[in-house]
Order: structure tokens, then sequence, then C-alpha cells
């Protein structure tokens, strides 16, 4: 008998071309996927995967599962998609991810204000996301709203713009920039920048805050870290007086670290960071729609754009 899990294992092997990193994908064992592809293999009545040294190859019968259990995993997928929603929205849920200081003093108006026009919505949170990790919360809908930066993927979210402030350079105090107040960028893309790990943000997130626009191609310096937040951004420089790092204007106030070697310079050039309120393309549950606009109409309501 083919079970759904059959399915899942038999697209992870194709999906991976192999079936170690299929194994490593889904949490269980090399011989405990085998195990479970020769079932389906005995249920169906012929080998689905050519077993090769350069990779699995589908059979003719292989290939003609492909399709049909492609399908049905998607239709599964949507529908606990949907009775996860459905849950939700009956249960008057909202879950709401947050970068670091993503919204400003905007926040808590933003959130004082929809409790009192909904109060029959209870609010979760994530606080003080990373911004790769408020990016991803929001496509593996594990938050239905996020306050975060651009950019995004218009393909995956649909957003407002809060506010906007400047992209300011973070330098050690010791750093010969330091005293400088304001620097050009040619005085800063030659040096070692502050990097997540690639696999962790995506390239449009990294391409904004390593500058990668001005750089006409040539890769930066990279200082690759497991830094993801503000608050580790901050340390790493504190102990890395060598590397600069690239943040929003808020940091200059906000930075939880008392007493840190650092120095906020400004960037002209470097343009301005964009906060927002994101949720998921094609969202349209009313809880979720309401917040975004509300959230849009407290930014007007204090002021429109802020520029730091």
């Amino acid at each position: 008998m083919v079970e759904l899990r059959h399915l899942r294992y038999f697209l992870a092997v194709v999906e991976e071309n192999g079936f170690t990193r299929a194994a490593a994908r889904l949490h269980i064992s090399q011989p405990t996927l085998s195990q479970q592809i020769r079932a389906l293999e005995r249920s169906i009545g012929h080998p689905l995967f050519d077993r090769r040294p350069g990779g699995p190859r589908l059979t003719a019968a292989g290939r003609a599962l492909l399709e049909p259990a492609t399908r049905a995993m998607t239709i599964v997928n949507d529908g606990v998609r949907a009775a996860r929603e459905a849950a939700r929205e009956a249960a008057g849920d909202l879950r709401v991810g947050m970068i670091y200081a993503a919204a400003g003093a905007l926040t808590q108006s933003i959130l004082a204000a929809y409790s009192a026009a909904f109060p029959e919505v209870r609010l979760h949170f994530r606080a003080e996301l990373p911004v790769a990790a408020a990016y991803t919360a929001l496509t593996r809908d594990e938050v239905d709203v996020a306050f975060t930066r651009l950019p995004l993927d218009p393909a995956q979210h649909a957003w407002h713009v809060l506010y906007e402030e400047r992209r300011v350079v973070v330098v050690h105090e010791r750093h010969a920039l330091a005293d400088a107040g304001s620097v050009a960028l040619e005085d800063i893309l030659p040096l070692p920048i502050l990097a997540a790990r690639p696999a962790r943000t995506p390239t449009a997130v990294s391409d904004h805050w390593l500058l990668n626009d001005f750089r006409n191609g040539l890769a930066p310096a990279q200082f690759v870290t497991e830094a993801w937040s503000v608050p580790e951004i901050a340390q790493t420089i504190a102990h890395n007086p060598g590397v600069i790092a690239m943040c929003s204007e808020i940091a200059r106030t906000q930075t939880p670290a008392p007493g840190a070697p650092l120095r906020f310079l400004d960037v002209p050039e470097a343009g301005l960071s964009q906060a927002v309120i994101a949720r998921r393309e094609g969202d349209h549950r009313p809880h979720v729609t309401a917040f975004c606009r509300l959230a849009a109409t407290v930014a007007r309501g204090v002021g429109g754009t802020l520029i730091g």
C-alpha cells in the first residue's frame, strides 16, 4: 500500500538527486530512507530509481510517478495550510514577527491601535528576529505579518512602507574612520564588511547591506559571521576593530550594548533604509489586511515618512 510519506520520501530523493542529501533533509537515516523507497517500489511492482554512482536516475516507472506524486503532495500541503489558516482565523489569532527596532517608536502605537480596534484578535509575537529570519518566517508561514525592512521579494511579499531613515556604517572607536562623522562610499567599499552566512540570508538582503549595488560587480571583502541581530553585530564589531557593518539609523540610539566601543558614521551616498509592515503576497485574510492598513495609517498619522 502506497502511503503519503512514501511519496514525500520519493520526491525528496528526486529533488536532492541523492539518498544521502534527501535523508539529511528528511531528518532520517539513509538506510531508513532506502527501506522506505524499496517498500514503495514493492507496492508499485517496479523499481523507481536506477541507482548509479553519479546519483539515482528515474526509471520509466519513476518518471510516470513524478507528476502525480508532486500533484498529490501539493494538494495535501495546500489543504493543511488552509486548515491551519481557517483555525487561526476562527480563533482570532494573528502572529506578529518583528526584527530588532524595525518600526521604532511606531511599534507600540500600532499594536495598541490594533488591539483597541480588534479586541477579539489575540496577538502572538516573535520579537527581535534578525532581518533574514523575518523574511523567511513570512515565506514559511511562521508569522502572518512582520515589521521588517526592505528589500523583500514582491513575488512572495506585499508591504506598506512605514518610514525611511538613513543607512549608517558602524566602526570600532579605534578604527581609522572613527572620528570622521561622515564618510564617502569610496572610503568604506574596500573595507572588510560584516556578512551573515550566505545560506542564512536571501541574496537581495545581503546585497542591500553589503552595498553591492555600488560595487560594479566586484565582490566585497566579507567578514562572515554567525551574527544576525543588531546586538550581535554590535558585539562582533566591538571585538573586531578592523571590520565595519551597515545598519539603519535607529541603531545609533537602540543598540543595547552600553559602553560598547562603537561609532556610527553617516554615509550620504548609501541612501535610505525603509521600515515596512509586510505580509505574504496573496494573503488577504481580514485580520492580516486590517493590521497592515492600520499600521500604515498610524505611520501617516505621526508624520508620514520619517527621515532620521
